[in-house]
């Protein structure tokens, strides 16, 4: 019986080992995504002040 709720407790270890290993990759994929989206929105940001710079120059000839 002992043995048994030793196995029982090593196996559900086991398992939360593996859980913690899979959620720590996706963090580690979802920070890059995050990272890559505020670089896309960065270039967006400057393309829409280039834009609007450009209005406003059309707007003061």
């Amino acid at each position: 019986m002992p043995n048994e709720l030793l196995n029982s407790l090593d196996n559900k270890i086991q398992s939360l080992i593996e859980e913690v290993e899979l959620l720590r990759l996706e963090v580690s994929e979802l920070r890059q995504s995050k990272a890559d989206l505020e670089q896309q929105r960065s270039q967006w940001e400057d393309a829409v002040k280039s834009m609007l710079s450009k209005f406003e120059q059309v707007t003061e000839a």
